[in-house]
């Protein structure tokens, strides 16, 4: 009766402890899938070179594109960072290169030139929100929330942000910022 006991006792404790590591692994499973992480060594080389906050540009990336560097928006961004042509064409003419399209399609290239233009927006607009807002929404359409008194008092943050797709999108990549702490 007492090694019934014993072994139903033991049995609960498997059970419990067997339950604890399944939710631990579908835990894990569940933060790589939602927040996966590839190109850690392009991140941390041109996240350190424009003193960038290489969790917020890991997140940042998983936002616009999932890692997948043969991403394309409909409006016509292209790679892991949704780097448009245009905005390509003027960083390579900054960095006296030449450039084509398909150069955004390289991780290294696409990584290092969105590096460029996040550190470009924060040396403008200086706040975290306002210079993510600008990668999304544009630096013309920040410029106009930050002259309006309804939008920002100061003329430097957001109150708000007007546009609901870029308020979630600023949102979701400082929540990532969180979760890929430690991870690069």
């Amino acid at each position: 009766m007492k090694k019934e006991k014993t072994k139903k006792k033991f049995g609960y404790v498997f059970a419990f402890f067997l339950s604890i590591a399944v939710i631990c692994i579908g835990m894990f499973a569940f933060y790589q899938i939602k927040y996966p992480l590839k190109y850690s060594e392009y991140i941390i080389k041109y996240s350190n070179e424009y003193s960038l906050d290489k969790e917020l540009v890991a997140s940042l990336i998983n936002e616009e594109s999932s890692f997948v560097s043969s991403a394309v928006s409909k409006k016509g961004a292209i790679g892991l960072m949704q780097i448009l042509p245009s905005t390509g064409e003027y960083i390579a003419s900054q960095l006296n290169e030449n450039f084509y399209n398909e150069k955004l399609f390289d991780p290294e290239t696409n990584i290092r030139y969105g590096c460029y233009y996040l550190n470009y927006l924060r040396d403008k607009f200086v706040d975290e929100k306002v210079y993510l807002s600008a990668y999304n929404a544009g630096e013309t359409t920040v410029n106009f929330w930050l002259a309006n008194k309804d939008i920002s008092k100061d003329g430097v943050t957001l109150n708000k942000i007007p546009y609901s797709v870029t308020a979630d999108y600023t949102n979701r990549i400082l929540m990532g910022k969180k979760h890929y702490r430690g991870r690069i």
